[in-house]
């Protein structure tokens, strides 16, 4: 046979074997006509494997062998280790289409009786690198399908898929340690846990596999043919698909357990309420605002005092957007140096300024499909402020250092403490840009506008901090709840939680008393005010916590460390004009603020 295998054939005396695969052993006769190789019904050679087209390849004979081309808006077959769509294959060249392995067969004739000497010459002549090119394609069609699966149940489907469509499977079971206990293929595994087992079941073969992640799994192929024609080829695909599997496994879980703890970090930071709480007229309006916003890609402005919750707002409304999948990104610009913003911004490409030693995507590139949050936007430069017209106006941006446009696909969201038309007035805001960022303008209202909120609030924020406070704690006594009801709290919700989480760190008993509280704070809200029947003349006295001069001089360090040195906003807290202030601060001998 070998030595008529090299003499040169007779062109009628050639034929197209399928060797491998759902249609193993058929064959199509080849001569200078063209044939059609596909699952249509009209084929020449009609295969059942799903992976081939309905008119996949034609084939004709040649001189020096089997022309064979793919049909147009069909996938590429395998030759010689390469994709491909035209070749000529010698006699003993294999060729690899969907999950099927073909092979040039010298015939002695062109009846049926010679296919069992030429089907075993041709499993002779696929040992080694069509064997290998063939698990190689179905290797990594395996990993590109895992990698888009998101979840346990996914991961089954695209095993049930690559089973019947690679590995000739017709069931595939995928079991993991903490979902079956007594599976069949976990007590063959107690044995040989990282070994292949195969095993005859209903004269069909059961090859299981192992697909550890982060417990022991196995992975059951049953395939149609007994267990002694199972070839070790076939097994090692199995075992290289377990371990593929299992790695996907794998990295499923740990992205399962990042995402939790992300989520308890942020409860952490931000609070576990998923609503803007409050019943006073102010909270009740913004909390029916938010999700109506949260529907629409409409430009947001948020307004408020430092504090106020912009920033929660801001989350609130991506939550509860059809982005909630995607990331959120906040940027406060009045933190980026001017030189640093267009970059942090739009990104920037190598070599476009000093220190840019390789290229960086920006934010606006960085958070895709998600939502952009602009925090302080009054801070922007005026030249920065037209680049983020630009970029608002027309969806596209550039990298520094680019002329290569990219698509803005993120929803931008904006908040300022500042009362931007005056800026536009004073010519350091743009008049357009302002009407870019505010379609529609939500104010967050501060504390000292919301009743009866700010109590609850402050039992929200005591329920999210506790599980960190190392101790049990109930609760606040009702001294501290007076006190945090007289607070004027100008520095609003950001200034309470930094308050908690003071009487937490220092606090001793199961409620938080007083004197738990930051010591600013008892001084300024006066909480000791008693009334009490004077005991010797009747007349009632006023009990103050301090000198009365050291109450308005902490009252007045309070108001300007909330407003950043501001001397009209500190004013503006303490209901006193600004000069009263400054004839304080000079009688003080304080030039603090400006």
């Amino acid at each position: 046979m070998a030595t008529s295998m090299l003499e040169r054939p007779s062109p009628s005396r050639l034929a197209l074997v399928v060797t491998r695969g759902p249609d193993e052993g058929a064959r199509l006769d080849v001569d200078q006509h063209p044939r059609v190789i596909g699952r249509a019904r009209d084929a020449d050679l009609v295969l059942s494997d799903l992976a081939v087209s309905r008119r996949h390849l034609d084939v004709a004979l040649i001189e020096g062998g089997v022309r064979v081309r793919a049909l147009p808006e069909t996938a590429p077959f395998v030759f010689a280790g390469q994709p491909s769509r035209d070749a000529v294959l010698p006699v003993g060249a294999a060729l690899t289409v969907g999950g099927s392995v073909m092979c040039v067969m010298a015939v002695s004739t062109p009846e049926r009786p010679s296919m069992r000497v030429e089907r075993t010459e041709a499993r002779t002549l696929l040992q080694g690198a069509a064997v290998e090119v063939k698990g190689l394609a179905a290797t990594a069609a395996l990993m590109a399908w895992l990698d888009e699966a998101t979840s346990r149940a996914e991961v089954q489907e695209v095993l049930d898929r690559w089973g019947r469509l690679h590995a000739d499977a017709t069931a595939v079971t995928l079991d993991l340690e903490d979902d079956v206990k007594d599976a069949p293929a976990c007590d063959e595994h107690r044995r040989a846990p990282d070994d292949v087992v195969v095993r005859e079941v209903d004269a069909s073969a059961a090859i299981t596999v192992p697909a550890h992640a982060h417990g022991r799994g196995w992975i059951t192929f049953r395939i149609d043919r007994p267990a002694s024609a199972v070839g070790e080829s076939h097994k090692r695909l199995l075992l290289v698909a377990g371990r593929v599997c299992g790695s996907c496994l794998t990295r499923l879980h740990t992205l399962g357990v990042v995402v939790a703890q992300l989520r308890d970090v942020r409860q952490a930071a931000i609070g576990s309420a998923r609503t803007f709480l409050g019943t006073s007229p102010a909270a009740e309006k913004l909390a029916v605002m938010i999700p109506k916003v949260a529907r629409s890609d409409a430009a947001v402005l948020l307004e408020g005092e430092t504090g106020a919750g912009k920033t929660f707002v801001a989350r609130l409304i991506h939550e509860s957007s059809a982005r909630a999948g995607e990331p959120l990104r906040v940027i406060n610009c009045a933190t980026i140096p001017e030189a640093l913003l267009e970059s942090e911004l739009f990104g920037h490409e190598k070599g476009a300024f000093t220190g840019a030693t390789s290229a960086r995507a920006g934010a606006f590139e960085a958070v895709g499909r998600g939502t952009l949050f602009l925090d302080e936007i009054g801070e922007l430069p005026v030249a920065s402020q037209a680049k983020l017209l630009r970029a608002l106006e027309e969806r596209t941006f550039e990298r520094l250092g680019s002329n290569r446009p990219l698509d803005l696909k993120a929803r931008v969201l904006c908040a300022t403490n500042q009362d931007l038309s005056a800026m536009v007035r004073d010519g350091r805001f743009r008049s357009d840009l302002l009407f870019r960022v505010s379609v529609i303008t939500l104010r967050v209202p501060p504390l000292r506008e919301r009743g009866d909120d700010l109590v609850l609030l402050a039992k929200q924020i005591l329920d999210d901090l506790a599980p960190t406070a190392g101790r049990r704690v109930d609760g606040f006594t009702d001294r501290a709840i007076a006190v945090i009801r007289r607070y004027p709290w100008p520095g609003n919700v950001r200034e309470l939680r930094n308050a908690i989480e003071h009487a937490l760190v220092l606090g001793a008993d199961r409620l938080i008393a007083p004197e738990d509280l930051p010591e600013t704070l008892g001084a300024l809200a006066m909480s000791a005010y008693e009334l009490p029947p004077s005991a010797r003349d009747g007349r009632e006295v006023v009990s103050l916590p301090a000198p009365l001069d050291e109450v308005e001089r902490l009252a007045i360090q309070a108001a300007l460390r909330a407003t950043g040195g501001n001397r009209t906003k500190a004013a503006a807290l303490l209901g006193i004009n600004r000069t009263t202030l400054y004839a304080k601060l000079q009688r003080e001998g304080g030039t603090q603020g400006t």
